[in-house]
Parts: C-alpha cells; sequence; structure tokens
C-alpha cells in the first residue's frame, strides 16, 4: 500500500513539473508576442515621425538667375531720360535770325507710357550785321529759354521698337543779352521774360534709347527796347536724342 501511495505521489509530482514547464513556456512566448508587437509599434511610429518630418521640411532651391532680367529687359521700370537737342530757328522779327541755331540739353520723366513731364536749358548766340536805310547795323545776342513741358504720347508697336505720336505744352523762361550797334547808335539790353511753347512731332523708341523730331511754336512776352527787334517769338525745327536710365 506504502509503495502505491510513493508511485502515485512521484507521478502527480511530474505532472505538477510538467503542467509548470508548459505554463513557464507559455508566459515566455506571451511575453516575447508582446515584445516583438511592441517593436513593431515603435518602429511604425518612427516611420510616421520621419514621414511627417519630411513633410515639414521646405526644400530650398536654387535661385534661377535668368529670372531676375535687367538693364534693357526692364525698360518700362526706366523712367528717368537725359536728353540732347537742336532746332533750327524761324524768327517773326528779322533780326533775331542771329538765334537760328538752338541747342538744348535736358531731362524728362514718364509719368507712364502715354505721359512725360520734361525741363530743359535752350541755349542760342549769334551775331550778324544788316543794312539798314544805308546803315550797318550789327546785332549780337545770347539768349537761354529755361522751359517745362507737358507731354502727351500715343504709342504704337512696331517689330523693333515703337512709333508714338506726341504733342506738348508748356511755359519758357527767357533770359540773356542783346545789342546793336552801328555808327550813329548802340544798344545793349540784358533781357529777362517768358513765353509760351507748343510742340508737336514724332518719337521713335528702341530699347533705351529715342529719337524725336518736333516742329514748335514759341509765342516770347519776353519786353525788349533794342531798335528793330520786336520779339524772340518764332517758328522751329528740331530734334532729340534720348536715352533713359
Amino acid at each position: 500500500m506504502k509503495k502505491i501511495i510513493a508511485i502515485m505521489f512521484f507521478i502527480t509530482a511530474l505532472i505538477c513539473i510538467s503542467e509548470n514547464k508548459g505554463y513557464a513556456q507559455e508566459l515566455q512566448d506571451n511575453s516575447t508576442q508582446n515584445i516583438n508587437s511592441m517593436d513593431n509599434a515603435t518602429s511604425a511610429e518612427s516611420n510616421v515621425n520621419i514621414e511627417n518630418h519630411k513633410s515639414d521640411v521646405v526644400v530650398k532651391k536654387k535661385p534661377d538667375f535668368n529670372k531676375k532680367k535687367i538693364s534693357l529687359d526692364r525698360i518700362e521700370d526706366k523712367k528717368w531720360s537725359l536728353r540732347l537737342g537742336y532746332a533750327f530757328f524761324f524768327p517773326e522779327s528779322e533780326y533775331t535770325s542771329i538765334l537760328n541755331h538752338k541747342l538744348k540739353i535736358g531731362g524728362a520723366y514718364d509719368v507712364n507710357k502715354y505721359f512725360q513731364v520734361q525741363g530743359f536749358l535752350q541755349y542760342a548766340d549769334g551775331s550778324k550785321s544788316y543794312n539798314i536805310s544805308g546803315v550797318d547795323t550789327t546785332f549780337t545776342g545770347t539768349v537761354y529759354n529755361l522751359g517745362l513741358l507737358a507731354i502727351g504720347l500715343y504709342p504704337f508697336e512696331l517689330s523693333a521698337g515703337e512709333i508714338a505720336p506726341f504733342g506738348s505744352l508748356g511755359g519758357v523762361y527767357t533770359f540773356g543779352n542783346i545789342r546793336a550797334k552801328s555808327s550813329i547808335i548802340e544798344q545793349k539790353q540784358n533781357i529777362s521774360g517768358g513765353g509760351i511753347l507748343a510742340q508737336a512731332g514724332m518719337q521713335y523708341n528702341i530699347n533705351v534709347f529715342s529719337i524725336r523730331v518736333y516742329g514748335e511754336y514759341l509765342y516770347d512776352l519776353t519786353p525788349i527796347k533794342v531798335d528793330y527787334i520786336k520779339s524772340f517769338s518764332g517758328f522751329s525745327v528740331g530734334a532729340e536724342f534720348g536715352v533713359k536710365f
């Protein structure tokens, strides 16, 4: 009887040990599975973070210097221009033909492509003798016109450049001196006065350059006290060259 009880106790012990081993193996498997799940979750979270970081990164592209066009490619951005000109004067008073040749320098500002404001200084001088009633009389003079013009243009595009008819109106300040000398008289006057100037003509533009041809009439109100000279009024034809900057 004691042997049977001992054998049964031994078998029961073996069964308990076996079950404990299985339970331990099961715990180990569950632990391994949990660790793998955590690793997978961590890896997935890391991938998500990496993707989010990529989406937050702003890719800096190299600057395209070809888009930054300057100089001749941006003519419309250039508003100021320097202008040089020449005009031939046909005076109403015969004896002011000493002022036939007028040189001009000025500057202009383009408000837009249809409207321009121009300021200028015009210079003329000369000396010439006339026989007046049998007496040789020499007229000498130096005259300046300081003017301001408002100019309206209407440009038309061409295959190369553009052409623009224009008209202008403005005022001038006239100053300088004039002298008349003969065997019987000698007169000299420092002049100062003003007048109204009107122009009409055509302008051709290409790149930063422009050429203008025009006719103008000056109605001058400067008081003159020298004999035989009535006024500095008259008609002129001229040309101007301009460059924008």
